[in-house]
Parts: C-alpha cells; structure tokens; sequence
C-alpha cells in the first residue's frame, strides 16, 4: 500500500536531514546518525539528530483537510572544551536551517515554532543536546490521507 502523505512528508524530512553535514555549511554535521522516533541515542553515534513525529491538528474545508503536524527535532553533540551554551546555539541553528522549507511538493508551509537547549548540562556531563519544533502544514482529501 502507498504511503500516507504524512509519512511522505516525514520520509522526505529524514533525508533532509542525513544532508546535514558539516561539508554542507552547517557548523555540527549531525546528518550522519538520523533516527526516527526513538527515546535514546548512543552516545558513540553522536553528533546525530532524532525526528519525532508530534501531535496533527485538522480543520477541514471544502472536502480537503488542512493538516498542521508537529515535527520535533532533537540534536546531540559532545561538549568537548567548548562552551556547551555555544554548541547548543549551532545545534539550534542549524535545526531551523535545515528544517525551514519545504523539503516536500506535499507541504504547503513550515514554521519554527519553539526550540532551545533540552537542559543546562552540568559539570560531568559529555553531551549536549537542543530540541526544535516545526508545524508542517499540507493537504489531504478529506477521509483519504493518502491523496491530496
């Protein structure tokens, strides 16, 4: 069976992401570690990205419903000598570069909603981490979210 528009749209953000790359101009290269829904990553996998499909609210109109997903993105990196604070800013803006726009014909928009660092690290830690959240807005016909 064909792919929910939903899942093409996430399917298309997965890839977007493995192109975050330092060589890409990015300033961490999380793209090589993209994984999808899960609560952990190994920290030996790290710098990586985590995409996490949130709640979809739906207003429908004229037979379509206009679908407005939650992406949420969370990003790892080790600390190393550098300022946590300051890994966290490039984590951050790296997140809104590479998720803002479309990356699918499926979406109509993309709106950064919320982000910033997923905790203050303390002395012992390694890793630091920021999270970021996007509403994706498309299409679909209504009672088939397999069409648009």
């Amino acid at each position: 069976m064909a792919d929910t528009i939903s899942e093409q749209i996430i399917s298309a953000y997965e890839t977007q992401l493995a192109s975050w790359k330092t060589s890409n101009g990015y300033n961490i290269g999380c793209g090589a570690n993209v994984f999808r829904a899960v609560q952990h990553v190994d920290p030996d996998a790290l710098p990586a990205v985590v995409i996490n499909p949130r709640s979809e609210e739906v207003t429908q109109r004229y037979g379509v419903n206009v679908c407005e997903m939650v992406l949420q993105i969370n990003a790892f990196a080790e600390i190393g000598t550098t300022n946590p604070s300051v890994i966290q800013e490039q984590l951050l803006g790296d997140a809104i570069k590479i998720m803002s726009g479309a990356v699918s014909s499926k979406t109509k928009s993309v709106i950064y909603k919320a982000g910033g660092p997923a905790q203050v690290p303390i002395d012992e830690d390694t890793i630091t981490a920021v999270f970021a959240e996007f509403t994706v807005t498309y299409n679909t016909l209504a009672g088939d979210p397999y069409s648009q």
